[in-house]
């Protein structure tokens, strides 16, 4: 073949191979345009349902917070949490008052607990529990028990007996510090003063040391403190979880003799 002919078929087949390529290119720059347009198209619709946690069913579970379950108190850790915090006067200086209001009293026994039904601070050391109802403005505003009490007054309910051992029932306001009544036990006879009486005498820790020895250690409110025949009763609260601990302390030396914990 003369090379003028080779020339002249070589130059159609390079035209239709470029023109080829050219199709190629067009048609993959088509594809890639309409595959981004595709794209672009559904980005928004995967962002505008996942935007709204609040609103949108595939809202992540973890957007709202979780909240741990409380431990559930039993009936007395309950009464304790609601007894406690609203009692504004401590042991000892229910102690006291109740003490002052009996001649050469001594105490016996002090329980915190709710307040008689009707049972109003008269703000005297010989009131009684027929006493008059009606209180003075000062006296009704220092008696109110605090917010969450209920509507009812905290209370110490004290014994103390005189040297002879006559018995007196005396009633404190938790939350004034006030006498609400004292009286004497009249259940008492000759025989009940006496071996009281000698119970006292053979005492010769206070109750104040009782409580130091019983709460040295483990800190808490105290609620009760009792005497008994060999040993001082303390009743501690831990306000952290509404327990409560008996110590028994010996009323001859300052030393624990027994405790027990009532988690009921």
């Amino acid at each position: 073949m003369s090379t003028s002919l080779r020339h002249r078929l070589r130059g159609p087949a390079v035209a239709c191979l470029a023109a080829s390529c050219a199709l190629l290119l067009a048609a993959c720059g088509s594809e890639q345009k309409e595959t981004t347009t595709t794209s672009a198209r559904i980005a928004p619709a995967q962002t505008e349902g996942t935007a709204s946690p609040s609103g949108s069913p595939s809202a992540s579970p973890s957007a709202s917070p979780s909240v741990s379950a409380s431990p559930r108190l039993t009936d007395d850790q309950a009464e304790r949490q609601r007894l406690v915090p609203a009692t504004k006067v401590t042991w000892d200086k229910a102690t006291q008052t109740a003490v002052a209001a009996v001649p050469q009293g001594k105490l016996v026994e002090t329980e915190l607990t709710w307040a008689p039904p009707n049972a109003t601070a008269s703000g005297s050391a010989t009131a009684t529990a027929t006493a008059s109802p009606s209180v003075s403005a000062d006296a009704s505003a220092s008696a109110s028990p605090s917010a969450g009490a209920g509507g009812r007054t905290p209370a110490w309910h004290t014994s103390v007996a005189t040297s002879d051992g006559t018995l007196h029932d005396v009633w404190v306001d938790g939350v004034s510090g006030k006498v609400i009544s004292d009286k004497p036990d009249a259940d008492q006879d000759a025989e009940d003063k006496q071996e009281l009486a000698d119970r006292l005498k053979r005492a010769t820790v206070t109750p104040e040391q009782a409580v130091q020895t019983a709460t040295q250690d483990n800190k808490g409110t105290v609620t009760a403190v009792e005497l008994d025949d060999d040993a001082w009763s303390v009743d501690v609260v831990d306000t952290g979880n509404w327990d409560k601990t008996t110590y028994e302390v010996s009323t001859t030396e300052r030393r624990v003799l027994r405790q027990e914990v009532d988690r009921d």
